[in-house]
């Protein structure tokens, strides 16, 4: 009802310039994705980040994106969007091109499904050890607390190792 009355008062083509700039400003996952590689950037994906990219969290009540990243030690506030991939394209923009190349390829790297980890290990020539005494399921992998990802660890000689 309130957007009625603010569209009312902006009048028929002001309102729909409005909205039609206000629809502009959106990207689509494509737009992002197609701006990124114009501009030589790379959208640097993160499977510990619910919208799925480094640096962009959902703000409160469902409102848009922040987008931040950590610079020695402090937080830097990048900006505010409306989607996830703009968030990430504003994130790329501000790493520049080298560094989100590379975050993008360490983001890569630091991540495997289950699937790639067996594959890796048949590559490798190794075998996974499964225990069933790990909530894990697997011999020294421990989950962290706050479902944080994990840590490994090896008993050598009675003392334990953390890889």
């Amino acid at each position: 009802e309130g957007a009625l009355l603010y569209a009312r008062k902006l009048g028929t083509e002001a309102s729909a310039a409005a909205a039609a700039a206000a629809a502009a400003e959106s990207m689509t996952a494509a737009e992002a994705e197609q701006a990124a590689t114009a501009e030589g950037l790379t959208l640097v994906r993160s499977s510990r980040s619910r919208s799925g990219f480094e640096g962009v969290c959902a703000k409160s009540k469902g409102r848009g994106f922040k987008v931040k990243r950590r610079v020695d030690g402090r937080t830097q506030y990048i900006g505010c969007t409306a989607t996830a991939e703009e968030g990430a394209l504003l994130y790329a923009r501000k790493l520049g091109t080298e560094a989100s190349a590379a975050a993008a390829a360490a983001a890569a790297a630091e991540s495997m499904t289950a699937a790639e980890a067996e594959q890796a290990a048949a590559a490798e020539g190794l075998t996974l050890v499964r225990s069933s005494r790990s909530s894990t399921g697997f011999e020294g992998v421990c989950a962290k607390s706050k479902g944080n990802g994990f840590f490994v660890s090896k008993s050598v000689r009675g003392a334990k190792q953390y890889l």
